[in-house]
């Protein structure tokens, strides 16, 4: 997939100093490109109203990973780019350093960029056999208990067939992008971006009685809370939510269009996962 870009939107992590004078020099080194440019602060009520552009265009992130979580979620089935600059600890989400940026960005102009579509998932939440509740990720979903410590009841279907009942400390549905976040400490699989899938991982399972499986991307994980006495919660990516009751049936499947990521190739994907210690060499 080409294009060329046209225009920038560089959106902020809010309140960060550090990020609002890096959009200058970058707003200025667009410009002097032949882009316009625009800069946001994330959460604002300023670039939550802001139309994108049919093409053309593309979304800069400046801060870590919860920041490119939040502003790509709301990308997701869009055919604007995002990319990241990272200002967080982590950052394996985002792709540029903050201290090679202007060679990094070059490549958005020279023929080196490539753009790709990664696999995000999308929920329903049914109550009472009424929709009560829809969203997106790009990491994951997560249905977990509130304060309480205690194990939960949840049931599984897989494309309509009942899977079983799991007992836990709640489920995690991961996409391939976020199996390296939450999925990946509560041991489930590691899944190659490129791949159409998407990961199921329990929480500390009663009895180990689940192990983490991977789905293909084109099928549904439906979920029916079994608990009655207690609320539960669905998280996506951490940051949006909704209470559970008894009885709800969570719905996840495949995002349609997933969320298109300008890739620079400035680090491959394995060099990502030894560069951010998930593989150390064994002396």
């Amino acid at each position: 997939m080409s294009r060329t870009i046209q225009s920038v939107f560089i959106v902020t992590k809010a309140g960060h100093t550090a990020a609002l004078e890096l959009a200058d020099s970058l707003k200025e080194w667009f410009v002097e490109r032949g882009c316009s440019a625009e800069v946001f602060e994330n959460g604002r009520l300023q670039w939550q109203r802001v139309v994108l552009p049919a093409e053309g265009g593309l979304v800069l992130v400046l801060g870590g990973d919860g920041t490119m979580l939040s502003v790509a979620r709301r990308l997701v089935g869009s055919d604007v780019p995002v990319l990241g600059v990272n200002l967080g600890r982590v950052g394996f989400l985002t792709e540029v350093s903050v201290d090679e940026w202007p060679q990094q960005l070059e490549r958005l102009f020279d023929g080196s960029i490539r753009f790709v579509r990664r696999f995000a998932l999308s929920c329903a939440v049914e109550r009472s056999s009424h929709r009560i509740y829809s969203g997106v990720a790009v990491n994951d979903m997560v249905v977990h208990r509130g304060a309480l410590a205690r194990v939960i009841k949840l049931e599984l279907h897989v494309q309509g067939e009942r899977l079983g009942s799991l007992r836990a400390d709640g489920l995690i549905v991961s996409t391939p992008t976020g199996s390296t976040g939450y999925a990946v400490s509560a041991n489930g699989p590691l899944v190659h971006p490129d791949l159409d899938a998407f990961s199921v991982t329990p929480i500390c399972p009663f009895l180990n009685a689940l192990k983490p499986f991977v789905l293909c991307g084109d099928m549904e994980l439906g979920i029916v809370i079994q608990d009655t006495d207690t609320d539960l919660y669905l998280t996506q990516d951490g940051q949006d939510g909704v209470i559970l009751k008894g009885g709800d049936r969570v719905t996840i499947s495949r995002a349609q269009k997933g969320l298109l990521v300008a890739e620079l190739g400035c680090a491959s994907y394995f060099e990502r996962l030894r560069t951010r210690g998930f593989y150390k060499d064994q002396q």
